[in-house]
């Protein structure tokens, strides 16, 4: 059986209420270099953190399941500024299209292409690093 990854983690606790939701949905699912990463946290860049394996047959109902549970959970919290709780993921991932650019990735960041997370309000359009909490 083919696995692929869904997503990756440099948080163990965080990467396992991924695996147990997944798991509760009866996705087939593990984590990959958990304990390296667990044991000695240095070593997270090298490996490229915890990884959440999914089977490839049940990738695409995985990644509804995770997005739907990302979703629920922003409706918690409020915008500092408008108080609306309409918050939305804004995930932006920057593959070079040039050799170069891909070089260079590698050299800076140690990896061939930057994966970037927001979250923006809907109501008044502003842009957070981290979820705001009031």
């Amino acid at each position: 059986m083919e696995f692929k990854i869904l997503a990756t983690y440099d948080n163990y606790v965080l990467a396992n209420m991924a695996l147990g939701l997944l798991q509760q949905n009866n996705i087939n699912c593990h984590l990959k270099d958990e304990y390296i990463v667990t044991i000695d946290p240095l070593l997270n860049p090298a490996v490229g953190g915890i990884k959440l394996m999914v089977a490839q047959d049940d990738y695409t109902q995985a990644i509804s399941i995770i997005k739907t549970a990302e979703n629920e959970y922003l409706k918690g919290f409020a915008c500092p500024y408008c108080k609306s709780n309409s918050l939305i993921v804004e995930e932006k991932n920057d593959t070079p299209k040039t050799i170069w650019g891909t070089i260079k990735n590698k050299i800076l960041y140690g990896q061939s292409s930057i994966y970037s997370k927001k979250y923006r309000c809907q109501n008044c359009k502003s842009l957070f690093n981290e979820i705001p909490i009031a």
